[in-house]
């Protein structure tokens, strides 16, 4: 006898693309096509299973995990900022600002994200912003899923017009 649990019967301790919280109770089972090995089948958590990109889909795409990275990193970013922890540079506000304002396009980011400008490049935040233009690929622009950005770049824009 095991000391493990046994997943047939337990099911995951965490979600399958976030590893942060349990699944949700009886979540239909999705699958992941790895680039090496067998399908599988992965569970998700509420959030995860509600707000990922390809949501409408039996399967996990890989928009799912760049929205998953961008995500945590919005999060990370905007407690970073109102606790003090990150202060942006002048750019990054400047450029917060624009994207804040701007209808978001696929077009479009990938224009904004060409800027040369080497602070905007050596910072935090466009790191956060450089999977959405993936992720508007599958998505429209008003999509739940690109809520944790467009949060923090609010933030960051209000403090920008303040200026």
């Amino acid at each position: 006898m095991s000391s493990y649990p046994d997943p047939s019967t337990t099911g995951a301790a965490t979600c399958d693309l976030c590893h942060d919280r349990r699944p949700a109770l009886q979540p239909p089972a999705l699958a992941v096509n790895p680039p090496i090995g067998p399908q599988r089948q992965v569970r998700l958590c509420a959030p995860c299973s509600e707000d990922r990109p390809g949501r409408r889909r039996r399967e996990l795409i890989e928009e799912d995990f760049s929205w998953q990275m961008m995500s945590r990193q919005a999060h990370d970013l905007a407690d970073a900022y109102t606790t003090g922890r990150w202060l942006p540079y002048d750019d990054e506000h400047r450029w917060a600002l624009g994207l804040a304002r701007t209808y978001w396009t696929r077009v479009a980011l990938e224009t904004a994200l060409r800027d040369p400008n080497p602070y905007l490049r050596a910072g935090r935040l466009v790191r956060v912003v450089e999977p959405l233009p993936r992720i508007l690929s599958v998505v429209g622009p008003g999509d739940r899923a690109l809520r944790p950005v467009q949060a923090l770049l609010d933030t960051l824009a209000i403090r920008s017009a303040r200026s």
